[in-house]
């Protein structure tokens, strides 16, 4: 599940807010989880998807099996229904991704501290335990909706999923639009007046793009 090179250098240049923002402004809905808290680092890759709900007494699926056919490079989104509960060894379980090279691992279900690869995971809600009912079908995590192969970019300031189809078109738009909010800025530190700076009016934008053109 490997990620074109120019697309990840482009997803990689900007932000999640830079990428959230695009995102709104192409009627996309429900693209970034929220109420996890992260750890470990950043992580870009196509998502995976594995869906949990609260045990019964019924059989549970091959959690095992499940994390071994994740790829190398994925990154492995677990809906656990919102529940906040532990994920089933937790921490083996995180270490195996690692050692597969997964890029990294978001889900509402709870986690143990330390886990050895990028991470964003639920407060602990509970003692049950989840079992394992379905794998790489569309998913809830955190509020937003993720299909398999979503474009994952998980960062210290939020999470968002790119639909494939678009991931392109959205990060080029974001980078212009970081080149710009920087342009901006820079001008406001040079005294330039907000008036005319938010949002940039024509003139503005035409002195941008005639310094930032490339040389």
């Amino acid at each position: 599940m490997a990620i074109d090179p120019t697309l990840r250098d482009a997803l990689s240049a900007v932000t999640p807010a830079s990428l959230a923002r695009a995102l709104t402004r192409a009627g996309v809905k429900a693209f970034s989880p929220h109420g996890l808290s992260g750890r470990g680092g950043s992580a870009i890759g196509p998502a995976y998807t594995v869906r949990m709900i609260p045990a019964r007494n019924d059989a549970a699926g091959d959690l095992a099996a499940a994390i071994d056919a994740v790829p190398e490079g994925a990154v492995l989104v677990i809906d656990a229904a919102g529940s906040s509960l532990a994920l089933p060894f937790g921490a083996i379980v995180a270490a195996r991704l690692a050692q597969r090279g997964v890029a990294g691992l978001v889900t509402d279900a709870a986690l143990p501290d330390t886990v050895g690869l990028p991470v964003w995971s639920a407060p602990v809600g509970g003692s049950d335990t989840l079992s394992l009912v379905g794998s790489q079908e569309p998913v809830s995590c955190g509020g937003a909706a993720i299909y398999p192969g979503d474009i994952m970019v998980c960062g210290s300031s939020g999470i968002v999923a790119l639909p494939a189809d678009i991931a392109e078109r959205v990060a080029l738009e974001a980078v212009e639009q970081q080149r710009l909010d920087l342009w901006i800025q820079r001008e406001v530190e040079k005294g330039g007046s907000l008036a005319t700076l938010l949002p940039p009016d024509a003139a503005a934008l035409s002195r941008f793009e005639a310094e930032a053109k490339p040389i």
